[in-house]
């Protein structure tokens, strides 16, 4: 494994979560032990097209950062750090819970991880 495949594994976990918040929103949250509202289906959505976007992102980064790679690098593994934490933060509260957040922190536990090794010159 290398950094460039860590971009493009990301990439893909980033798109199923994406397509999962957007077009299956209520099962998506349900997963994870919300409670559904019209307003949280809304923001769910939005949040659905922003982790296309970051997909779209980390899918690119290798192929147009090239040099600066092992630095995109280490900022990932900071960004899937912030996940983890917050992530397991609402599970320790209550405030979420279920598959979809425990898998979501097991993977951004992973991939900060993943981004952090591969990122070291």
């Amino acid at each position: 494994m290398n950094l460039k495949l860590v971009f493009k594994v990301s990439a893909a976990i980033l798109a199923i979560n994406g397509i999962m918040a957007l077009f299956l929103t209520t099962n998506f949250f349900e997963m994870a032990a919300f409670e559904v509202t019209p307003s949280l289906v809304t923001f769910g959505q939005f949040v659905g097209v922003t982790f296309l976007a970051m997909s779209l992102i980390a899918w690119k980064t290798p192929d147009l950062v090239i040099d600066a790679l092992p630095g995109f690098g280490q900022v990932y593994a900071i960004t899937q750090g912030m996940w983890a934490v917050i992530i397991i933060y609402h599970i320790a509260i209550g405030a979420a819970g279920g598959p979809t957040a425990i898998a979501n922190a097991g993977i951004s536990v992973v991939f900060s991880l993943l981004f952090f090794f591969y990122s070291r010159k």
